[in-house]
């Protein structure tokens, strides 16, 4: 069960930076740059997310 916590973690971290980047694009007219920018982001939050979450079982 913790490894499904881990997949919606990553899921909302990368799902979310990209939703972010989207609405920032859409403002600024600016379509793929801070779309791609978070989804960037929110795999590094994803990845921070886990390191963090599997350091408890060590």
């Amino acid at each position: 069960m913790a490894y499904a916590g881990i997949g919606m973690l990553n899921a909302i971290c990368v799902l979310g930076g990209g939703a972010l980047g989207w609405l920032a694009d859409s403002a600024a007219g600016t379509l793929p740059l801070f779309m791609l920018l978070g989804l960037v982001l929110g795999a590094g939050l994803g990845v921070a997310g886990t390191r963090s979450e599997l350091r408890r079982w060590r």
